[in-house]
């Protein structure tokens, strides 16, 4: 683990004096429990910094002096709502942990203008448990249920499996209430003239670029404490839904009738993108998701996947399947649902593509059940306990595909060298957004075991180093491959120096660098030394 900096005694008495002694800690033990972070990490080992501190405010109030109590004691602050991945903590030493639990109230969930406004620690699961009870949906990214619904709207980034129909992270805030990194409230859009939460502009000139830009902020531009986040329509969907598990206890009498998930196998990279454009185009459909067979068969069953890769035969058959598409079809009556199936099938026939209807499968129910929930993509730690991804920008969709086959053959490489596990270089995920936008994402995940000597950081690191220069020289765009390891000494010179503008940014709403900004930039004169350390090397 990496060690790290205690606070003295006067910022941490200081601190005492907001909270309480029942709500900050230096207890090594629980520090720890901070400090062990395995998600989206590349280092040998699944600890990051261990915070010099952590404390738990309640309100809006307790966050501002905090933030200020930092600024005065020259001390650095990292906040977070639930916590998933490594960008949730510290990523140097020294820095106080700002743990947002204790702000978790759904406040309130307007049904007829379909937002909510929420606090920190509001999960998605539990907005969307609300929502479903009013026929509502929200937007849940891929990282799934347990993640916060304002983090992923307002510092984060993510796509999730029903983008078709409600769209992603950065389309989503609506009005935000924002702690600045000096310890200023703001509050964008109509919450900052008293008008409500349906609006995250105005009036005057948008701040959502500085705020979140594309891939948010990770923590480094002040504390997100409250966010109105836009609601969907959940089409003649159950309020309840009667399971105890998280998968097999829905069964396939929980589904509505005008509801239906289907597997789309199409011969070729070329025709699952036409397959997709078609849809787009004819508006139809819930969820677009791009399934991987090779992955859906490794986290299933990670043992038996690699019994069955050791056959030339097995392996020649499940690469013929690669090309599927997981679609699903939920409409608000049985005659808007025909009219939605019939199109798809003559899609289908169109793109030389075939169908499977998984409504005839016994795992129909809880199949459906876990897309809506996106329970599907955290089981990318069961074969080894970590995974990263790549690639991955918002982009028109024959992008996304060439994207897909780029990564394919990045990843294969990485895994003859034993960097990655053996998913037949099949683990690409995302979907279309929006309907007729024909734009979406594609990322390339990969899933490694610390415990293993062949799978090392080195291996890790250089996958993505590599899927970050094959953006740049194929023009694929700015993607996840970019959001870490400095990425963006290799981005900015091409992209009108955007990494200087952000930079400048962060020194002018932090002028104390108090905000960690380890998993976003530096300020200007920070970022300006690594450029002109870069140039010497």
């Amino acid at each position: 683990m990496l060690e790290c900096k205690v606070l003295t005694g006067e910022a941490y008495e200081a601190l005492e004096g907001v909270l309480g002694p029942e709500n900050i800690t230096q207890e090594p033990a629980i520090l720890d429990s901070y400090a062990w972070q395995p998600a989206v990490n590349l280092a040998k080992e699944a600890w990051i910094y261990r915070p010099a501190a952590a404390v738990l405010p309640e309100t809006v109030e307790e966050v501002r002096q905090i933030v200020r109590i930092c600024n005065e004691q020259g001390v650095k602050y990292k906040a977070h709502s639930t916590g998933w991945a490594s960008w949730g903590g510290p990523g140097q030493e020294g820095v106080l942990q700002i743990d947002l639990r204790r702000m978790n109230r759904i406040i309130e969930i307007d049904e007829k203008n379909m937002f909510a406004v929420v606090e920190p620690y509001v999960c998605c699961s539990q907005l969307q448990a609300e929502a479903m009870k009013r026929g509502l949906n929200c937007h849940i990214i891929g990282a799934g249920p347990n993640t916060s619904q304002l983090a992923s709207v307002t510092a984060g980034w993510g796509y999730g499996w029903t983008g078709l129909a409600t769209s992603y992270s950065g389309r989503n805030p609506l009005g935000v209430e924002w702690v600045l990194p000096d310890g200023e409230l703001l509050r964008l859009g109509t919450p900052g003239s008293d008008s409500g939460w349906f609006c995250g502009d105005g009036p005057g000139p948008s701040l959502r670029g500085i705020m979140r830009g594309w891939g948010g902020s990770q923590g480094g531009l002040g504390v997100f404490t409250k966010c109105a986040v836009k609601l969907y329509p959940w089409p003649n969907g159950p309020a309840e839904v009667n399971v105890k598990g998280v998968l097999t206890d829905a069964t396939t009498e929980d589904v509505p009738s005008t509801h239906k998930l289907y597997y789309l196998f199409s011969p070729s990279y070329e025709k699952f993108g036409d397959l997709a454009y078609e849809i787009a185009n004819a508006e139809i459909g819930y969820i677009h998701c791009k399934g991987a067979v090779g992955a859906m068969f490794g986290l299933l069953a990670p043992r038996a996947m690699r019994k069955l890769l050791e056959s030339p035969a097995t392996r020649a058959i499940l690469k013929g399947f690669q090309h599927m598409t997981l679609f699903m079809i939920a409409a608000h009556t049985e005659r808007e649902f025909d009219y939605q199936e019939k199109v798809l099938r003559k899609i289908v026939d169109r793109t030389d593509s075939y169908i499977l209807d998984n409504s005839h499968l016994p795992v129909h129910g809880g199949f459906w059940w876990g897309v809506n929930r996106s329970v599907f993509p955290a089981m990318a730690f069961r074969p080894g306990g970590a995974f990263i991804t790549s690639l991955g920008s918002s982009t028109e969709y024959d992008c996304c595909v060439k994207q897909a086959k780029i990564g394919e053959q990045l990843k294969q490489e990485h895994i003859d060298k034993g960097t990655f596990f053996d998913d037949m270089a099949d683990c690409t995920w995302g979907g279309i957004y929006e309907g007729t936008s024909n734009w979406g994402h594609m990322e390339e995940i990969a899933m490694f075991d610390r415990r293993r000597e062949d799978q090392t950081v080195e291996g890790r690191t250089a996958f993505l180093h590599a899927t970050t220069d094959v953006a740049i020289k194929n023009a694929l765009g700015f993607g996840l491959s970019a959001l870490e390891h400095k990425m963006y000494l290799k981005h900015g010179p091409i992209m009108h120096d955007y990494h200087r503008w952000q930079a400048k940014i962060k020194a002018a709403f932090d002028p104390n660098n108090a905000s960690d900004g380890s998993h976003y930039i530096p300020p200007i004169d920070e970022l300006e030394k690594e450029i002109e350390k870069t140039n010497e090397s």
